[in-house]
């Protein structure tokens, strides 16, 4: 019986080995697409958490609500932030941007619109002191500060506009009377001129009669000759009274011009010689370098000297100023020039006013030099100080001419040249030369004084010599090269 039972035994445990070795096979496979899913899972996890990373580090992660805001209904957290660049982008721009335009290159297209603007401010120089900030010009507080500028410069010119109104009208009211006067004048004098020229004819009548007729007639056309002749010399007599009238009369209106000026003074007329020829738009006082809005295209050159003044001061009567530069380098449309004078206690600033008398970006100013200079100051005159003067002004773009016309716009004068007495026989017989120098002498001191008075009635601005060094910025140079 025992021996019967032994294959089912061993079918049993066949069955047994065979189902454990199914179930480790099964388990196998399992476990090894258990290990394959977890580690595709974990990298999924790790690029997920790169991923998220990249859009915010974990110190952002923690505040990425307070920097963001609350997001809006429908967006992420990312996706706020980007309408909120958009808009930013907008704003700056004037435009909506692209939508498939990355977030940095909408930045860079601010930035560079801001960096224009920069340029911009800086070329406008004086005119507007820009806000900067850590990223450069702040558009809001250099609009509101242009804007300022403009309402105050538009107050200024309102008032200025007011003034030159209420001169016109005074102007053109003492022309009026002026002409009034002269039409009088001249009605008298044709008045006269009718009665001479009768009186005339009827003496060339009287003597064509005198010709044809006996001695009585004759005698008695002489009388009436003589008759006419003292009415006429009464004429005469009256036309010489009413021209002194006529003088008394344009006497008292000089008087009342005279008063008029002391109680609301004429405009300057030397206001155009103090007109800023350039702006400053950056100073380096640490390198001592100025820097202007004129360069090449402007016929700005090396050693061209500007002088500088305060915008807000009056102009000292002898035309000091506060300091000189010289232009060392020179670009198409701006220039450096060295500080070659200034004050410590009063130093250049970009509001302050740039001046040369000669150079003019716009065209030639007309120059007449007259009378003797002395450049090196030791008392004596330079025998070619009036030349050398020229030579300077048309060197640096100005004009000379010999007389004084409507269209001259300076009168350079150095000292009066001096007259000598008139040279004794004696020393004639010494130096026969003597002579021609008296007249020479008298025909300059002549020519001075009628181009200083032609120049007063044209009203043409007149400056000494150390007033034109002064007003070129040359004076400092001088001083050092006492030749220009």
């Amino acid at each position: 019986m025992a021996v019967a039972r032994q294959p089912s035994q061993s079918n049993t445990m066949l069955y047994a080995v065979i189902t454990f070795v199914a179930l480790f096979i099964i388990a196998t496979v399992f476990a090894v697409v258990y290990y394959v899913k977890s580690e595709e899972y974990r990298t999924q996890a790790e690029l997920a958490k790169d991923d998220l990373n990249a859009v915010a580090n974990p110190a952002e992660k923690g505040t990425l609500a307070r920097i963001v805001g609350k997001p809006e209904e429908g967006r992420s957290y990312l996706g706020t932030l980007q309408k909120v660049a958009d808009d930013l982008y907008s704003f700056i721009i004037g435009q909506p941007p692209s939508t498939d335009v990355p977030a940095t290159v909408k930045f860079n297209e601010i930035s560079m619109a801001i960096d224009s603007l920069n340029k911009n401010v800086l070329v406008l120089g004086q005119d507007v002191n820009p806000a900067v900030g850590l990223n450069g010009v702040g558009l809001l507080k250099t609009i509101e500060d242009l804007k300022q500028k403009l309402e105050n410069t538009r107050a200024e010119v309102a008032n200025l506009q007011g003034i030159n109104d209420t001169l016109q009208l005074d102007l053109a009211d003492a022309a009026a009377k002026a002409e009034q006067e002269r039409q009088k004048f001249v009605a008298e004098l044709d008045q006269f001129q009718t009665q001479a020229d009768q009186i005339r004819n009827r003496f060339d009548s009287l003597q064509q009669n005198m010709q044809d007729s006996t001695a009585e007639q004759v005698k008695t056309f002489q009388d009436k000759l003589e008759e006419e002749q003292a009415r006429l010399r009464q004429k005469q007599l009256d036309l010489q009274e009413t021209e002194k009238k006529l003088g008394e009369s344009d006497t008292l209106l000089k008087d009342a011009m005279t008063k008029l000026e002391a109680i609301k003074p004429k405009p300057d007329r030397e206001v155009q010689a103090y007109q800023p020829d350039a702006q400053i738009v950056r100073v380096d006082l640490q390198s001592g370098i100025v820097y202007l809005d004129a360069g090449i295209s402007d016929h700005v050159y090396r050693g061209l000297t500007f002088a500088i003044y305060d915008r807000n001061k009056p102009i000292l009567e002898e035309g000091q100023n506060k300091a000189e530069i010289e232009v060392f380098q020179v670009a198409e449309q701006v220039c450096a020039a060295r500080i070659i004078k200034s004050d410590k206690k009063n130093p250049v600033v970009m509001e302050d006013l740039v001046v040369n008398l000669i150079w003019d970006r716009k065209g030639a100013n007309q120059f007449v030099v007259a009378g003797e200079f002395d450049f090196n100051n030791d008392g004596r005159i330079d025998a070619d100080g009036t030349q050398r003067i020229k030579e300077l002004i048309e060197r640096w773009g100005g004009r000379v001419t010999e007389a004084v016309t409507v269209d001259t716009d300076f009168l350079v004068l150095g000292a009066e040249p001096a007259s000598p007495p008139r040279p004794t026989q004696d020393e004639l017989d010494i130096d026969p030369m003597s002579q021609q120098r008296y007249e020479l002498s008298n025909q300059k001191a002549k020519a001075y004084t009628e181009l200083l008075d032609k120049a007063t009635n044209l009203g043409i601005p007149v400056f000494n010599q150390k007033r034109f060094m002064y007003l070129i910025g040359y004076d400092t140079l001088l001083t050092k090269n006492p030749t220009p």
